[in-house]
């Protein structure tokens, strides 16, 4: 388990949990989480 806010970090994970406010709200691997419009891809290009 790796917890961090630096994106190249988590670039290579099996499986990518977001949270926001304590809550999980996304979840899947890097190639899922870019496809939707969220947070995950949020900071991956900002």
């Amino acid at each position: 388990m790796i917890i961090t806010h630096r994106m190249r970090t988590v670039a290579d994970a099996d499986k990518i949990v977001v949270l926001k406010e304590g809550k999980v709200a996304e979840t899947g691997n890097p190639e899922e989480l870019m496809s939707k419009n969220g947070i995950y891809k949020n900071m991956v290009t900002t």
